[in-house]
């Protein structure tokens, strides 16, 4: 076994030769994307960072957190409780059969995951925003327990399949906003729903499903059509972006609606909460959930649940919905024990019957950046945020008192100050947040004063 405990950049692995590779990743470093028959254990703290584009060959993954910031093409590739992070790169599955368990993705920009294989997807949640996308173009899609969320303008793309959708997995198009134009798209494979839990769910108006075919309930020995005159043809049409009532010559169905194994509805009862905005920030020595929903329909309270390793969870604490309304409504929930070490939140909502749906994962770490400090408090032209004795890359972000990120700045390796101009901005308290490159993070209020 290899143990590896500086930054690193494996440029040449695949000189280990037919053996397998062990690496012990325990803290944040680098890595070119190239390797055969390698394995990375990834401390829960640690971040490796995917900076140059490359073939895996027979890798596997295992905990902590990954960024990909050039593409990685896996033949294939296992990726097992990790948190995967990207922003207009890809992943891409070429060979063998590549799968994700106990793992959260978040794509960004335009991210993508192109598979031209098949893809095993297990107690996961993936979250693609923008413009990104996923294309099943190789083989079966085969999801358990596992939702893949497509927000903004994002898209599901199935060339090749089946698509198989078991134990409450769902995909799901939108996340509330009307201008969201999100699609689920089946061009000829079959779409298998097994269980009456699992779906594909429509957000919203401009949010729609596309299938050349039936879509088969396996459960119920069932098949359903989406196009006239073997479904209504009145159904969620007329609206912005819509067809016209009764000429669904096209086969395309509009939210909000879902394809369940009971048929295809104009319904939202599998989604009684849109879920628009959820973080988690350290404030003094507690944890602080905020979240915002888009919409609620018959929708009964927040779980809000922790885990040590992102796989085992307990619930802390819930907060109760408003219940149903359309309108924005923002909630937070304060852990004030925090464990002392990485912690990973979700939030379960709950409708009134009892169905519970899981959000994305958010892991954060409790204890503080040793040796940080800011001056002058208050700032009237500048802030300066000293950095001591710092031996990884840090990153300094400025808000306001909603959230919204002002100024974003990094600081490298052995950098001890940096500086941010405030002038621009009104007289009032702002936050000051510093993460370290392992997630250890620091977040204070700031006065700005003229």
């Amino acid at each position: 076994m290899k143990t590896i405990s500086t930054l690193f950049t494996l440029m040449i692995l695949a000189a280990t030769g037919f053996g397998q590779t062990t690496y012990t990743i325990n803290t944040s470093g680098t890595y070119s994307a190239s390797c055969t028959n390698c394995t990375f254990n990834i401390a829960p703290t640690a971040t490796l960072t995917i900076n140059q584009a490359g073939s895996c060959n027979n890798c596997s993954f295992n905990g902590g957190n990954i960024i990909v910031e050039k593409t990685i093409t896996c033949q294939p590739c296992s990726f097992n409780g990790n948190n995967i992070t990207m922003t207009d790169q890809a992943i891409n599955p070429n060979s063998g059969t590549t799968s994700f368990q106990n793992v959260v993705v978040n794509a960004k920009g335009v991210s993508s995951i192109t598979a031209n294989t098949p893809v095993n997807i297990t107690n996961s949640v993936f979250t693609f925003n923008g413009t990104s996308f996923f294309n099943n173009n190789g083989g079966t899609l085969e999801v358990s327990n596992s939702t893949l969320n497509f927000f903004g303008n994002a898209s599901f793309v199935a060339n090749a399949g089946p698509v198989n959708l078991k134990n409450a997995s769902k995909l799901v198009a939108g996340n509330g906003p009307v201008a969201s134009q999100a699609s689920i798209k089946i061009n000829g494979p079959a779409l298998n729903i097994y269980d009456n839990a699992s779906a594909v769910v429509l957000a919203n108006n401009n949010n729609y499903y596309f299938n050349w075919s039936s879509y088969n309930a396996v459960g119920n020995n069932k098949s359903y059509a989406t196009t006239y005159p073997n479904a209504p043809s009145t159904l969620n049409c007329g609206g912005a972006g819509q067809h016209a009532c009764g000429l669904w010559s096209s086969p395309t169905v509009y939210g909000p609606a879902a394809a369940t194994a009971a048929g295809m509805a104009s319904t939202t009862a599998l989604l009684p909460v849109i879920l628009s905005n959820f973080g988690v920030i350290i404030s003094n020595d507690a944890i602080v959930l905020a979240w915002s929903t888009a919409q609620e329909s018959s929708a009964a309270y927040f779980g809000v649940e922790r885990s040590a390793n992102g796989t085992t969870w307990q619930k802390i604490g819930e907060t109760a919905a408003k219940g149903n309304t359309t309108s924005t409504t923002r909630y937070t929930f304060t852990d004030a024990s925090p464990l002392k070490s990485l912690g990973y939140y979700r939030l379960a909502m709950v409708d009134q019957d009892g169905k519970k749906t899981l959000s994305e994962i958010k892991a954060v770490n409790a204890s503080p950046v040793k040796g940080i400090s800011f001056y002058p408090n208050p700032a009237v032209d500048i802030v300066n945020v000293s950095i001591n004795n710092s031996a990884s890359e840090t990153t300094v972000t400025l808000m306001n008192q909603s959230g919204q990120v002002l100024q974003e700045r990094k600081a490298g390796a052995n950098e001890t100050t940096v500086s941010l101009p405030v002038q621009q901005y009104p007289r009032g308290m702002y936050i000051l947040k510093v993460v370290a490159a392992g997630g250890a993070a620091q977040v204070s209020k700031l006065m700005i004063a003229h």
